[in-house]
């Protein structure tokens, strides 16, 4: 879990790279371009460190960022852990009707 910082920290960094994909056209690493593909680009690249080889690679100056978060390393896999029902955890949800679970 994401203390209320962190949670405000990672919804401003979630904003600014979905954007980013929408202005700038898709990063080659966002692989499944669609809705819940943006989503979980958008998810697992928050939860990364974002340093200056992090910026390169995604093509994303320095201006107008967030603050850094400060995350455990339980942490940066969340977006790798999510609840796919039944019990399961995967790092995507397998059937929308799970998303209720």
């Amino acid at each position: 879990m994401l203390n209320v910082e962190q949670s405000r920290l990672f919804r401003a960094w979630f904003v600014r790279i979905a954007q980013e994909q929408l202005c700038q056209g898709p990063s080659p690493r966002w692989y499944q371009q669609d809705c819940a593909g943006l989503v979980r680009f958008a998810a697992n690249e928050t939860l990364k460190v974002h340093d200056s080889k992090w910026l390169k690679s995604n093509g994303l100056s320095s201006q107008y960022l967030p603050p850094e978060m400060t995350l455990t390393p339980e942490q940066r896999q969340l977006a790798q852990n999510w609840n796919q029902g039944s019990g399961k955890n995967g790092p995507y949800v397998t059937n929308a009707s799970q998303l209720s679970n």
